[in-house]
């Protein structure tokens, strides 16, 4: 999978560059061959991500972006408070933890700054990726920023200087979102660098927590980045999680907290 996502980044960053690449400009550029190249141009294809032409690619339409900080803040706002404040009563004091860039983190990062305040907890440590969790904590506590290249819409930074500089961490939790959770446990995101970060996240935290509101169960994004089944994690929801959803976590021995939202 990391092999690939490379790939399918390294051929995006030349397409934002280039606009139009032909097969064998790609062909050299990522050392593959042409069937692996068209391989990656039909994948890529299907997902939006740029329109092949004759003998090459070009960059697609920017017309509908895979995601939008600001329109995603303003979605299923009650359920995300009473995620993100029931993700926060699981930092104690001196936790090292890891928050990720999403809006139900964010939530999660706003109600922590509240208990900082409040003196129920102290000493934590947080490694982020994310400026808006940045702008909210760094006063309170220790803020850890990864660096990287900024993205704009997304309100958080990623790259290969973010992935170096991750590596070098390892936490007792980690708080993660998903732009959509499968009924098989997959964890999906709309992009490989959020995928890569988060892969590397998981691998280096005690206990992962993954924050999800109902409606990112059975949805669709572009990326797998990590199973259920295959760390430990506990999946934080609200109560209009279906039936079905809860009893697809319970037969994967996955963890779930079910929080009650208030309007």
């Amino acid at each position: 999978m990391k092999k690939d996502a490379k790939r399918r980044i390294r051929l995006l960053e030349m397409l934002s560059e280039k606009k139009r690449l032909d097969i064998r400009t790609v062909v050299e550029a990522l050392s593959i061959s042409e069937a692996t190249a068209r391989r990656l141009f039909a994948d890529l294809e299907q997902s939006g991500k740029l329109i092949r032409t004759h003998g090459g690619i070009q960059a697609a339409p920017e017309t509908a972006p895979d995601y939008s900080f600001r329109l995603s803040s303003v979605r299923h706002t009650p359920e995300k408070n009473a995620i993100g404040a029931a993700a926060a009563m699981h930092v104690n004091s001196d936790d090292r933890i890891y928050l990720d860039s999403g809006t139900t983190v964010l939530k999660m990062a706003d109600a922590l700054a509240s208990r900082i305040r409040h003196g129920e907890i102290s000493g934590i440590s947080i490694v982020t990726n994310s400026l808006s969790c940045m702008d909210n904590l760094s006063e309170l506590t220790e803020v850890i920023i990864t660096g990287g290249i900024i993205r704009p819409s997304r309100r958080d930074a990623c790259g290969p200087l973010a992935e170096k500089n991750l590596a070098l961490y390892h936490f007792d939790k980690a708080f993660l979102g998903a732009d959509a959770i499968s009924p098989n446990g997959d964890l999906l995101t709309t992009d490989d660098r959020t995928a890569i970060m988060n892969e590397m996240v998981i691998r280096n935290s005690g206990t992962v927590f993954i924050l999800a509101d109902s409606s990112k169960f059975d949805g669709k994004a572009f990326v797998t980045y990590a199973n259920l089944k295959n760390f430990k994690a506990i999946v934080v929801s609200d109560e209009n999680m279906s039936k079905k959803n809860r009893n697809e976590l319970r037969a994967m021995n996955v963890k779930t907290e079910v929080v009650v939202v208030k309007n």
